[in-house]
């Protein structure tokens, strides 16, 4: 510091030579930090140089302060100052952690979570078109992978040809059964109408036989009367014949008068002659009655074929009710070869995959040429606009959290607070659906705070699409009444969001 001073001093008062350009250190007092006075040739050679005593040298060089006594100043201020503000940030600290230990829950024990769905085949086979990668956003319905189709559209071709066949045979036996219904009341309409006939026939010959037997009984008692009639009539003309034939021969009676009794007897004669003919022609006429009666018989023989015949095409109704359970049973197996058409079309459509709903593949387990087995997951995609925050939250730390209270996030994959809501809260710990469930009916018993899920609704901001499924975060949890109206809506609202999904049957699909 002399030396500058020195130096600042010969600039003031000129150039200097070489060797009134070297000047010796002056050194200082450490108890008044003056500089002593020079009396060293030095000094004095300082003094001639300037012009002056050595007193004055002195003079005119400014105080040079002790360097260590200021740094063990500075040093003292400095652990002062670094103390007090460790006290300000530690009573920060007490300050932060009593008003959230006192008025929040907060856990570390918290992920980013959504609805991670396995996407796997319904059919084995060997994959021959994946067409997303990870990362890709994709729509809902939206192809994005398929098993060779080969196989199951030969089975849907064969299945086809069974109930085409099924459905021409089912309209074979219902032409079938047109035509019998159409043919059975003609059937029976010409049975009824031959009985019909047969009957009258037989009331026809049954009447002509009961007038036949009576004609000829008339016929015959008339002629038997008639010729006892004749038979009287020549015995009395007999008896008067041989009366008088034997007067004649005693010449008692004339002969005329024998000649009237012979003319009467043969009169007499020849009508009994007649009537012994019409008798026998009347005999001869009971040969109409066996005609008739035979006639007779015909014609019932005829009504019992006419009433059979009936009967056979009444039976017609037995052979109807039988085609028709014909006629059911193909249809039932037209049914059958549709259902099983529309299973293996049903496996057709099941040999894709195609997005439920509208996301991002975070996976992908299988490549085109890999062996798919069934139920062997392809690709994990979840739902962008359905993520939310589950936290473990200890159950002594439930008292005040209620749905709706705000919640205030913080991740460990970025910086920055996110401000959320509770959604709801479990109804079950988290170890009651472990692998292994505590068993504690063994005696020895360890008491572990349990853990209950709450789910929390991250309000939309600028880092919202840089939440991912699986991040680590911290939440602080308002205690307070909360919003239930709100909670509720939001709930339906993720409910609604998760409830549907695209099926593989429920679109159209190539070849089916």
């Amino acid at each position: 510091m002399a030396d500058k001073a020195v130096s600042g001093q010969s600039r003031l008062n000129g150039p200097m030579s070489d060797e009134e350009d070297i000047v010796e250190e002056v050194p200082r007092d450490p108890a008044t930090s003056a500089v002593p006075e020079r009396d060293t040739p030095a000094a004095d050679k300082m003094a001639r140089v300037l012009g002056g005593t050595n007193a004055e040298v002195a003079t005119l060089s400014p105080p040079v302060p002790d360097v260590a006594t200021g740094y063990r100043h500075l040093a003292r201020w400095g652990i002062w100052c670094i103390g007090a503000l460790g006290a300000v940030v530690g009573l920060a600290v007490v300050a932060e952690f009593a008003y959230y230990r006192f008025t929040k829950s907060m856990t570390n024990d918290a992920f980013v979570e959504s609805h991670i769905v396995q996407l796997a085949l319904l059919e084995a086979g060997v994959l021959t078109r994946v067409m997303v990668e990870e990362h890709d956003t994709v729509k809902a319905g939206q192809l994005l992978a398929e098993v060779d189709p080969v196989p199951l559209r030969r089975a849907v071709e064969e299945a086809t040809a069974k109930r085409n066949v099924a459905g021409a045979t089912l309209k074979f036996e219902e032409a079938t059964l047109e035509r019998l219904e159409q043919e059975h009341p003609r059937k029976v309409a010409v049975a009824e109408k031959e009985l019909a006939s047969a009957a009258a026939a037989c009331e026809e010959a049954r009447s002509l036989l009961k007038m036949t037997v009576q004609d000829v009984d008339k016929v015959v008692n008339v002629a038997r009367a008639e010729e006892s009639a004749a038979k009287a009539v020549l015995a009395n003309t007999k008896e008067e014949f041989d009366r008088f034939s034997q007067l004649f021969a005693e010449k008692s009676a004339p002969e005329r008068r024998l000649q009237d009794a012979t003319r009467e007897h043969r009169t007499a004669q020849a009508k009994a002659e007649v009537a012994r003919a019409k008798v026998e022609k009347a005999e001869a006429d009971r040969e109409q009655v066996e005609i008739a009666r035979r006639s007779l018989d015909q014609r019932l023989r005829a009504r019992e074929k006419a009433a059979e015949t009936l009967r056979l095409a009444e039976l017609g109704n037995l052979e109807i009710e039988v085609q028709k359970q014909q006629v059911e049973l193909r249809r039932e197996e037209v049914k059958q070869a549709a259902r099983t058409e529309a299973m293996v079309r049903t496996r057709l459509q099941n040999a894709r995959i195609v997005a439920p709903f509208d996301g991002v593949v975070v996976r992908r387990y299988r490549n085109p040429g890999d062996h798919a087995p069934l139920g062997a997951s392809v690709l994990s995609i979840y739902d962008p606009e359905l993520v939310y925050v589950t936290a473990y939250l200890e159950e002594d730390r439930l008292q005040g959290v209620a749905p709706g209270n705000r919640v205030r996030v913080w991740a460990d994959a970025f910086p920055g607070v996110l401000q959320g809501r509770v959604v709801w809260i479990g109804q079950a710990t988290g170890s009651n659906f472990a692998l292994l469930p505590r068993d504690v009916t063994s005696g020895e018993f360890t008491k572990v705070t349990q853990r209950v899920p709450v789910r929390i609704a991250i309000d939309r901001g600028p880092r919202w699409s840089q939440l991912r499924p699986g991040l680590s975060v911290t939440v602080a949890i308002s205690h307070g009444p909360g919003d239930p109206a709100w909670a509720a809506a939001e709930a339906g609202r993720e409910r609604a969001r998760g409830m549907l999904g695209v099926s593989p049957t429920s679109l159209p699909g190539e070849g089916m």
